[in-house]
């Protein structure tokens, strides 16, 4: 990336004022609008769409050393890295343009002072509740959106007309050193605590529309998976029962905000529910591949004479996975699509289907 200049509030985040990014985010608005179903809107102000997370919801916020700015990153669309770590788009990108007919927000760090009319993706490759990888946890992102707010660019009116996407996928439990249940369980409280911290800070800030998903069914990630040749998910009963204990805590906390502010309106998008569905019914989505991801080795990485560490498949919408953690831009359809369906119900908590909610809003 372009020499940038940091933004006041944004830490190690930085706003890139090159032509290059703009264009490519002109690119984005046009190509993810599709002709689906538009959710019925009960009045003509626009609807914002702000983006809190990590590297499921990232459109360009991680640093310019991250392997998302390199190729084969982008591969499939626009055909140049973009920061997604994806072949193409990510999850924010499919849900702003399936679900609620929208374009995808700007990220934060490359943002242009262009309109604000459209949201802003806060989120960062990473991130968790807590300072996971390095890189701002989900309360830094809620305080730069809370400057926007402060300084009156979007008014309450707006905001309670907006829609959020939360994603912490399980960076705080990717990073965690301990090894019995014992020890992760306390986490787990810790990690759903701040996680209902910030969605009440939103709400205070006048946002009333959310959605939030679970984690990821993290022992069928590849990264885990390789260690069987790819060809089943390793057992691991201790990350069963985080993930299990995460997602039951983090329905009870959605149930909670639900009654206490009745004007709210909440789905939990069920995550890894939809991720494991779709590894045991690869054909219903037109995949073929579902543990062994299309990048494998380093991917990105070159050695000191510019050898490429890693290998790409040949035909990347055939995988669930892109690389060791990420699904593809296939992958990301499949789930939205989960969501949205109301002839396969189950994959939403809080409302029927995820195309339900949205025709609510």
């Amino acid at each position: 990336m372009a020499e940038c200049e940091r933004f006041e509030r944004g830490g190690n985040i930085c706003i890139c004022s090159t032509r290059r990014s703009f264009l490519l985010f002109c690119l984005l608005l046009l190509s993810v609008k599709s002709g689906s179903a538009c959710p019925s809107q009960k009045n003509d102000d626009p609807r914002m769409f702000f983006v809190f997370g990590d590297s499921y919801a990232d459109t360009g916020n991680a640093p310019p050393i991250a392997s998302s700015w390199r190729f084969p990153y982008g591969l499939s669309w626009p055909g140049q890295p973009t920061g997604r770590f994806s072949n193409g788009i990510v999850k924010t990108d499919v849900l702003a343009s399936e679900a609620l007919c929208l374009s995808s927000p700007p990220p934060y760090a490359q943002f242009l002072n262009a309109s604000l009319s459209g949201g802003i993706n806060f989120a960062v490759a990473g991130s968790g509740t807590m300072q996971a990888f390095g890189t701002p946890p989900f309360s830094d992102q809620v305080d730069w959106f809370s400057g926007y707010v402060d300084s009156e660019f979007f008014s309450p009116h707006l905001l309670k007309n907006a829609v959020v996407f939360v994603s912490i996928s399980g960076n705080d439990y990717a990073v965690y050193n301990g090894t019995t249940l014992q020890g992760y369980l306390p986490l787990v409280t810790q990690v759903v605590d701040l996680i209902e911290r910030n969605l009440r800070q939103l709400y205070t800030l006048g946002v009333r529309n959310f959605m939030v998903s679970s984690v990821a069914p993290l022992r069928c990630l590849p990264a885990r998976t390789a260690s069987t040749g790819y060809t089943e998910c390793p057992t691991n009963n201790t990350v069963d029962r985080v993930i299990s204990a995460h997602n039951l805590l983090l329905r009870r906390t959605i149930s909670s905000l639900i009654k206490a502010s009745k004007d709210s309106n909440f789905i939990l998008l069920e995550q890894t529910k939809a991720l494991s569905y779709i590894l045991k019914h690869l054909s219903d989505f037109g995949l073929t591949e579902g543990l062994r991801p299309c990048c494998t080795g380093s991917c990105g990485e070159t050695d000191a004479n510019g050898n490429l560490l890693y290998t790409v498949c040949d035909d990347p919408d055939k995988h669930l996975f892109w690389d060791y953690f990420h699904p593809t831009q296939a992958g990301w359809k499949a789930v939205v699509d989960l969501y949205s369906r109301s002839t396969r119900p189950g994959f939403t908590r809080f409302s029927p289907s995820l195309a339900a909610w949205a025709d609510n809003l």
